[in-house]
């Protein structure tokens, strides 16, 4: 009986010093193995948008695919079709639910690897803070509007993210080759990429960035749309695609929880209103924008890699907030960073919270219908509110004892 006990007793002390040297990895480990399980049940989800677009465009490319990424049918650019049509090699029935399991798959695949992505960039700004850095990780698999923009509702948000956070990635390394190379294939699949653009620019005028390497993003473009033009393409559909997507909604906002929501009640009726305002929104928040890079680029001599976190974030989170048109995923790239953010600022934690919040009731709205005080748009703008006041911590936090310089004789302090 001696003898067992203390067997078990090594045991217990060979399994508990095991788990105490690895503890990092076995619990990196479990996070991914429960990333995984939480999404099983939830791909069965049949969404309007897959019934719609995905299915019809894969019953398509069964038929004919080199027709098919002939046409304009789709209003997504032809990289993603391309993925499509992998699938299709498989000979998968398209009524069949494994249809379903493989599109939302790739989205998963994609998410695991902003997942890794973001356990690299914390190793590299964060040391050896391996509690912070596996946090990170958690938040980014587990972070509501994550699973649910692919497990559930079968969108393709989690690719063109990766490469926004793989460019990032590579920005930090000071690799600004491969930095605008993963830019370039993130603008291949989503325009919404560009949310991003201003951070590289901001680089490239700080010297962190070339030109000659920005300038390689429109011809990876070009050079993804090939394959798509060697089937018959015209290669002005495959330039100007982002271009018809902006004409596509002519609506403030799509149920996007943006600064519009608080006049869309109000106008949203008038038809003739909304045509004349949402041109002018759309130059209106691009003056924004445009206005905020200003300020960065006067403001910052030196940039870290903290301060390039903190920036991402705010101009990720503040170009769906006052662009119109936006659906409510497009803050996909800021919940990305929301999250970096706070690893690197967990003082902060707040400004994530509220953002993140923020951008779920567009989610909580379209997803699950759930109205607070039976108003439809209450939600929303309670989220947008959420968001703005983000938004203002966030700024003063980015340009907090900054000195906005505009000439060698007068300056104002931020």
């Amino acid at each position: 009986m001696e003898k067992i006990s203390t067997f078990f007793t090594k045991v217990s002390s060979a399994v508990i010093g095991f788990i105490q040297k690895y503890w990092f990895w076995i619990s990196l480990a479990l996070v991914f193995v429960l990333a995984v399980l939480i999404r099983i049940p939830l791909m069965t989800k049949l969404s309007g948008d897959y019934y719609n677009f995905i299915k019809p465009w894969y019953a398509a490319i069964v038929e004919d695919p080199k027709a098919f990424l002939a046409s304009d049918e789709a209003d997504y650019t032809p990289t993603y079709m391309y993925l499509l049509t992998l699938i299709s090699l498989f000979k998968v029935d398209v009524e069949s639910l494994t249809l379903l399991y493989l599109v939302k798959s790739i989205s998963m695949v994609f998410e695991l690897g902003t997942a890794i992505l973001i356990f690299f960039i914390l190793k590299t700004i964060l040391k050896k803070n391996d509690v912070i850095t596996l946090l990170g990780v958690f938040l980014a698999l587990f972070l509501p509007q994550v699973f649910l923009n692919s497990a559930f509702w079968g969108q393709c948000d989690a690719i063109y993210t990766f490469f926004i956070v793989l460019s990032l990635f590579f920005v930090l390394k000071e690799k600004s080759l491969w930095a605008s190379v993963a830019f370039a294939f993130s603008f291949a699949f989503k325009l919404q990429s560009i949310f991003f653009l201003p951070v590289l620019i901001l680089l490239w005028f700080k010297h962190k960035c070339k030109l000659y390497f920005l300038l390689l993003v429109p011809v990876i473009y070009i050079v993804l749309m090939i394959p798509a033009m060697a089937c018959g393409r015209n290669f002005m559909s495959c330039v100007f695609v982002y271009f018809d997507q902006t004409e596509e909604y002519p609506y403030l906002t799509m149920n996007a929880p943006s600064v519009y929501i608080y006049m869309y009640r109000s106008i949203v009726t008038n038809q003739s209103v909304v045509e004349h305002l949402v041109p002018a929104a759309k130059y209106f928040g691009f003056a924004l924008i445009f206005i905020l890079c200003v300020l960065l680029f006067v403001a910052y001599k030196e940039i870290t890699l903290e301060d390039i976190v903190k920036i991402s974030f705010l101009i990720s989170l503040f170009a769906p907030f006052v662009l119109p048109a936006m659906h409510e995923r497009y803050f996909y790239i800021a919940e990305i960073m929301a999250i970096l953010y706070v690893a690197v600022n967990p003082k902060k934690w707040y400004i994530s919270f509220l953002a993140v919040a923020g951008t779920f009731q567009g989610y909580n709205n379209y997803l699950f219908n759930t109205y607070y005080l039976g108003n439809e748009n209450l939600n929303l703008i309670i989220g947008a509110t959420c968001i703005l006041v983000a938004l203002i911590f966030l700024i003063k936090d980015v340009f907090k004892g900054k000195t906005l310089s505009f000439n060698q004789n007068k300056s104002i302090e931020a």
